[in-house]
């Protein structure tokens, strides 16, 4: 990592900045997790999170993914007049499908988890994507630190909004869905008025070209995420069809904890997105990508396993009783998660390259997988079924894209390094469903865990001392002894 590449600077400054409007509503997710399993039961928590899971679904449909292309394409315009056709085609877009989608919502109707919220589902699905277009729109502007102050804001009105109508005036599960729709409108409100968005809008009529273009964009990538949405959320669907909404609420407390992952990487997935997009024409660009592939996968590493090493008594003192087995399913959701972080990063290259077909085309394959399992492993195993049906279609993928995506960038990987630390990983999952003696249990985790830290420190050690100012580790000898050392590591190791 050499100090004068600008290209790693700026991943890092980006990450920081949208860490820090990223960690206050990502956290209160966490925060909040008490919260929700006190004041609803297993099976309304069932219930809403299969109403949040439909709603997420219908935005890429109905929307096209048109905020994705409100990034790729906003960040290649070079000026304010082309920044303005791309916010008009993106709203019109967006408004047309959210008009379009009224017609869908009677059908809807017949889903019994959707009796009197049909509604509130249709304005939440609205507010949803209104904040992600401005939110998106906004990143294309590289108006980072307006992106972080929205995020410190939106975090501020969903905790109050949430003190008061589930523990205020108790109302449960509509109460759940008001707060996260008061929050999204206030928060695509805020951006539209402090990022002065409506400078970027147009009367006159669209390029048709633009259209085209932006559409042909994104399009591929609505049944792509969709089938990614599908993999991640028809668990539930099979699980209530066939054990009730009850085992569903326990599964969707167990995905909670595999969001801390999630939301780590998210804060970083957001910066890199923008570099993967400018650095696509660069000399180094292979480098860059081999370099931060390797990193991002130490992190994620040893991050999943610290919280493997404490999952337990994490989940013992941050959920209700009722929930407390949800600790073991989220012990195997959470190696599933860390696949799907580096699927999203692999996914990067399509979005870099424009080949948004590929996204569909692997996400299908892991829909395809995710669903078949689903319903072979369900039946007899209940949750443990769904967990495990999850990341095999993760795990399935990542080998795919990780492979395909290198005929587009070819960045260099060490696939001994993706095996042992993924196996460690399921020996830590493994020892999390025993009912051995606390000792034996923790001194065997906790060898693990410094096993996988011993694997990956040297990359986390390389990135730790670029962050310090190379002024500072000129002057401080071990620094900079230790960065020659790690430096002639990597040569040797590539």
């Amino acid at each position: 990592m050499a100090d004068s590449s600008k290209s790693y600077k700026t991943l890092i400054i980006n990450t920081v900045t949208f860490a820090i409007g990223s960690f206050g509503s990502k956290l209160l997710v966490l925060i909040l997790v008490p919260l929700y399993t006190a004041a609803l039961s297993p099976a309304e928590y069932g219930t809403v999170d299969l109403i949040a899971q439909t709603a997420n679904v219908l935005i890429p449909i109905f929307t096209l993914t048109i905020s994705e292309a409100a990034l790729r394409f906003g960040l290649d315009a070079v000026s304010e007049e082309q920044r303005k056709k791309v916010y008009t085609v993106c709203l019109r877009v967006l408004f047309v499908g959210l008009i379009v989608m009224a017609g869908v919502f009677p059908f809807l109707s017949r889903l019994d988890y959707l009796d009197g919220e049909l509604i509130i589902l249709y304005i939440y699905v609205w507010t949803s994507s209104l904040r992600q277009l401005n939110m998106t729109f906004v990143r294309a502007l590289k108006r980072v630190r307006l992106f972080a102050a929205d995020g410190v804001l939106c975090t501020l009105a969903m905790l109050l909004l949430n003190i008061l109508f589930l523990l205020g005036f108790r109302w449960g599960i509509t109460g759940y869905l008001l707060a996260i729709i008061f929050s999204d409108a206030f928060s695509a409100v805020f951006l539209f008025t402090a990022g002065r968005l409506w400078r970027y809008i147009g009367v006159r009529r669209s390029d048709a070209s633009l259209v085209r273009d932006m559409i042909r964009y994104a399009v591929p990538m609505v049944p792509s995420m969709v089938l990614w949405l599908v993999t991640s959320v028809s668990d539930r669907f099979v699980l209530k069809y066939f054990h009730g909404e009850y085992l569903n609420g326990i599964l969707a407390i167990a995905y909670k904890i595999p969001a801390i992952l999630n939301t780590v990487f998210t804060m970083f997935s957001q910066a890199w997105n923008m570099s993967a997009i400018s650095e696509d024409k660069s000399e180094g660009r292979d480098s860059f990508y081999s370099t931060v592939f390797d990193l991002n996968q130490s992190f994620m590493y040893v991050l999943s396993a610290g919280i493997l090493l404490f999952i337990k008594p994490i989940t013992y003192v941050w959920v209700d009783g009722e929930y407390f087995s949800s600790y073991k399913y989220a012990a195997i959701l959470i190696i599933a998660t860390v696949f799907t972080c580096f699927n999203v990063f692999l996914g990067s290259v399509y979005i870099a390259q424009k080949k948004t077909k590929h996204t569909f085309y692997t996400s299908l394959a892991a829909g395809l997988i995710n669903i078949v399992l689903n319903f072979l492993l369900i039946p007899r195993y209940e949750i443990y079924g769904a967990a495990i049906a999850t990341f095999i279609a993760y795990f399935a993928v990542f080998f795919y894209r990780l492979f395909d995506s290198r005929r587009y960038i070819p960045f260099s990987f060490r696939m001994s390094k993706i095996l042992t630390n993924t196996l460690l990983l399921c020996g830590m999952a493994a020892l999390n469903q025993l009912e051995a003696s606390a000792v034996i249990q923790y001194a065997s985790l906790g060898a693990m865990f410094i096993l996988v830290v011993i694997l990956n420190i040297k990359e986390l050690l390389r990135t730790a001392i670029f962050l310090i100012p190379k002024k500072l580790r000129a002057r401080i000898g071990i620094i900079g002894r230790l960065e020659q050392k790690l430096n002639e590591n990597k040569t040797t190791e590539e």
